[in-house]
């Protein structure tokens, strides 16, 4: 790490060095402890503009810009984006969910009316083989 770049990260990053990337963290450090004088005047001048940049009110955007811009853009052949494209997609993808939802029902009946109707003749052909009165028949 060398001045210039020292100077570029806290210029770009600020003054705290939590915030500039992970991987110039510990060469930062160890400039700072080589070179404490010019570190100190570099970090005192992003602390600065870091102070500055706090106290600046936020921009707020009137109606009336906000429109002149979307019609300027429009005069220069840009398109605005589909507004509602993720909605459209969310909608479709919450129609597949119930189509599948519906689709497994459907199956389900289906495949569990064969069983149901299996049981039923099993059980009717289990009462015909009885010579004698079921239980079921004595005990009500």
């Amino acid at each position: 790490m060398n001045a210039q770049r020292f100077q570029d990260l806290a210029e770009a990053y600020g003054a705290d060095v939590r915030r500039w990337p992970e991987a110039e963290r510990d060469a930062a450090r160890a400039f700072m402890e080589a070179d404490t004088h010019g570190a100190e005047r570099l970090l005192f001048e992003a602390r600065q503009m870091d102070l500055a940049l706090d106290a600046a009110p936020r921009p707020m955007v009137s109606h009336a810009l906000r429109e002149q811009v979307i019609a300027l853009a429009a005069a220069a052949g840009l398109k605005p984006r589909a507004r509602f494209a993720f909605r459209r997609l969310a909608w479709a993808s919450g129609a597949g969910w119930a189509a599948a939802s519906v689709a497994g029902v459907l199956v389900g009946l289906n495949l569990s009316q064969p069983a149901v109707t299996r049981a039923e003749a099993d059980a009717v052909l289990y009462q015909s083989q009885l010579l004698a009165l079921d239980d079921t028949e004595v005990l009500g």
